[in-house]
């Protein structure tokens, strides 16, 4: 068959971008919680993540003859979106990280789709969820209900999971906002290219962030931290992401939209097995119905919006990637 993807079979390119998506971004919070092991201070942990991940992109879009010229009207959607999804969302969960297993942190963000389908149902001229759609997100929050209740009973945790839990929440707010403005303010930029824009534009002021904090003096590249950071740039970051855009051409959507419920399971059980991350009833629990909720919400068919005067909204290539 050659080593060359090109010249694959389609069969065997639809297994391992589907492989690589479900496996590499349900092993990111792994790698993220290792790396805050190995003393990476966040700010500066997820910059030097975003940044060269971002050049590797803009280079692999340039090597494929892309433009990388972007109209001023997408440049401020992009660094918006930037700001939202990677500043936002991604920073927050790697405090939240410091706080909570990553198993834990994987399964509240794996919420998003929940999150979003709850604004598309209130938001006019946006395609609404049907009653599957609506039991799914019930299903889902009940879960993180599951998770939420031994931790604000005293059953299990502290203060300080409570704070990481609120810190994960706060990110998958961020997300989802991030994720509403590209859907409402679609970009003509290729994919790839506005990705790496909004990667760079959110290491940039992570950067800022990293030295403002004195986070730079702190940075200790060990063995395991340079390891978990190498991963998350070229599996993480690019690898995965590649596959994530080449299915979204190939594959309908929602397809591609079951890993959202594979991540979170992937994410949970590496970190019971690799970190001996708390795997209890409540856990398992609180993973089975916010997965039941999420592959409910995300595959169930939608109604048309209440107004067909805007366009339909697009997907957004990294809205629900760690």
């Amino acid at each position: 068959m050659g080593l060359n993807p090109t010249t694959w079979p389609r069969t065997a390119k639809l297994v391992v971008a589907f492989a690589t998506l479900y496996i590499v971004w349900g092993t990111t919070y792994l790698a993220i919680r290792i790396g805050l092991d190995a003393d990476m201070p966040p700010a500066g942990f997820l910059a030097l993540r975003l940044i060269p991940a971002g050049l590797i992109l803009l280079g692999f879009a340039r090597m494929r003859g892309t433009s990388l010229k972007v109209s001023i009207r997408d440049r401020r959607t992009i660094i918006t979106v930037g700001l939202f999804l990677l500043l936002g969302g991604q920073y927050f969960t790697y405090l939240a990280e410091q706080h909570i297993p990553s198993g834990l942190a994987a399964l509240i963000l794996a919420a998003l789709p929940l999150w979003a389908a709850v604004i598309d149902s209130v938001m006019p001229d946006v395609e609404r969820p049907t009653w599957r759609g609506y039991l799914g997100i019930v299903l889902g929050l009940s879960g993180l209900g599951l998770l939420l209740y031994p931790r604000l009973t005293g059953i299990s945790g502290g203060k300080s999971e409570l704070l990481g839990i609120g810190l994960e929440i706060l990110a998958t707010a961020l997300w989802t906002t991030g994720s509403f403005i590209s859907k409402r303010r679609p970009v003509k930029t290729d994919a790839i290219v506005a990705t790496a824009y909004e990667m760079l534009t959110a290491g940039i002021v992570l950067s800022v962030i990293a030295t403002i904090g004195g986070e730079w003096s702190q940075v200790t590249l060990t063995p395991s931290g340079l390891g978990a950071l190498l991963y998350l740039i070229l599996m993480g970051s690019c690898v995965a992401f590649t596959s994530f855009v080449w299915l979204l051409r190939n594959v309908p959507t929602s397809k591609v939209m079951t890993y959202a419920f594979v991540n979170p399971v992937v994410a949970v059980l590496l970190g019971w097995a690799v970190l001996s991350e708390p795997l209890d009833i409540w856990v398992i629990a609180g993973m089975s119905v916010i997965v039941m909720g999420v592959a409910l919400t995300t595959t169930a068919p939608t109604r048309s919006p209440r107004s067909a005067t805007s366009p339909a909204p697009v997907a957004d290539p990294v809205a629900e990637s760690a």
